[in-house]
């Protein structure tokens, strides 16, 4: 476990930087900066007055675990995935689970700023961006022992919790996107399913001059900018594109161009709604008023299971993506907290997760997601949701959105690559002198 700081020692900066992510010479880009992040991680807790102190012992197991997850809050699924895990005892019969539900909206704020100060949950879930930003700040526990012990059971989705030389994580869910579309739509007016984005962008339009109706729908707007980073790398990847390769950034790619310029084209035809959020155009498909959408796994799994919905496991189709190139995924990393109450007590809960019975007892909330395992889901949910073979599937060719060799700054450069599509698509211009300027202004910015 990282050496404790504490409020009454000051910090000596250059020692507390001597951590396992000194960088070694020569190394990658990522290798070389996580020195620096972690003599800023340093100097926050310095200029804080306080740091990280574990108060539990750390030979101890049993007693009060606490677990953090925003999805405990969402309907239908939170309390499915809350009844999985709220019995678990321990190896010993001697541990209670507590649930900490914070919303989404500032569940990243909250847990940093709890984190940082030493606090926070036991054990929670965390998006991928959040995640290897604790993890290069020394905030979570390694599990490289974990990861030795259970072996092959798990999955290649874990490489997920694997960051600069530790695991500090494993896969709670793999949401991956896909196409999917309204089967009774597509029947009525004879159509096929698109395999190109030339076929993609024919269907939309056919469905929106026959029926008077939106054809496609997605995120476009920086308001919903986590969520639209996600629908975004779907077009970047899908057309070869990425934002670095490793080493450099690679904004003004003529792959990513090309991304662009579809994208706009799509927005700018008429078969979108132009100004509608997610939650807002998810519920018109629901109702049968859009005909197709590129979504996650979970997102199919919430529109199939509402009642309500025109929508339901038999008339929900899914297909691969319309491009040449696989798209991205929604990672979720299960982590514990490395100066947390009960460290030991954490991870024996993390090996019950990714065990046998804790796999099956969280499978029933996850849908169609991608697991730490390749635990199925039950035989009757594939029956009843015939759709979600194909995300299964997807899951194992989907790409993070943590932009390559700038993993903690990925939140910084898809903003500027998306502030300039939005200010394409409602200003016009052209595409590759827009992302030339973001590349040329990052690079000064990040170095």
């Amino acid at each position: 476990m990282p050496a404790a700081l504490h409020c009454d020692e000051g910090v000596n900066v250059n020692t507390a930087s001597k951590t396992r992510w000194a960088p070694t010479e020569g190394g990658s880009r990522r290798a070389r900066l996580a020195g620096v992040a972690a003599v800023a991680a340093a100097g926050i807790f310095a200029l804080a007055g306080c740091a990280p102190s574990s108060s539990g012992d750390a030979e101890a197991s049993g007693g009060e675990l606490t677990f953090s997850n925003w999805q405990f809050l969402e309907d239908g699924k939170g309390p499915i995935i809350w009844d999985a895990v709220k019995d678990y005892d321990g190896p010993d019969g001697d541990t209670s689970l507590t649930k900490i539900e914070i919303p989404f909206a500032n569940y990243a704020d909250k847990l940093s700023t709890e984190l940082g100060a030493g606090g926070g949950p036991d054990v929670m879930v965390l998006q991928d961006s959040q995640f290897v930003t604790l993890a290069e700040a020394g905030l979570l526990e390694p599990l490289d022992d974990i990861a030795d012990e259970l072996g092959d059971s798990l999955n290649e989705t874990n490489t997920s919790g694997y960051f600069l030389d530790a695991q500090y994580g494993f896969n709670w869910e793999r949401p991956t996107y896909s196409m999917v579309y309204n089967k009774d739509i597509f029947t009525e007016l004879g159509l096929e399913v698109p395999e190109t984005y030339a076929e993609f962008t024919s269907a939309a339009e056919t469905i929106t001059s026959a029926l008077g109706i939106s054809g496609f729908a997605g995120r476009h707007q920086t308001a919903e900018i986590d969520g639209w980073t996600l629908e975004m790398a779907n077009w970047l990847y899908g057309f070869g594109g990425e934002l670095s390769d490793g080493d450099e950034l690679t904004i003004a790619s003529d792959e990513n161009v090309e991304a662009v310029e579809a994208f706009l084209e799509t927005f700018g035809s008429g078969v979108a709604p132009i100004g509608d959020d997610a939650s807002t155009f998810r519920a018109k498909f629901g109702q049968g008023q859009v005909g197709i959408m590129f979504e996650n796994s979970g997102v199919a799994t919430t529109l199939t299971s509402n009642p309500e919905n025109l929508i339901n496991g038999s008339n929900l189709g899914s297909a691969p993506l319309p491009f040449e190139n696989p798209g991205a995924n929604s990672q979720l990393v299960l982590a514990v907290n490395a100066n947390g109450d009960n460290v030991e007590g954490a991870k024996d809960f993390v090996r019950w997760v990714l065990g046998e019975e804790g796999q099956t007892a969280i499978r029933a909330g996850l849908g169609a997601s991608a697991m730490a395992t390749d635990i199925q889901p039950d035989p009757a949910f594939l029956e009843a949701n015939p759709w979600a073979p194909q995300f299964l599937e997807a899951a194992k060719t989907s790409r993070s959105t943590l932009v390559e060799g700038f993993e903690t700054e990925s939140k910084v450069v898809w903003r500027e690559f998306l502030t300039a599509v939005e200010g394409l698509r409602t200003n016009g211009g052209d595409v590759k002198p827009a992302l030339e300027k973001v590349q040329s202004m990052l690079e000064s910015e990040l170095g």
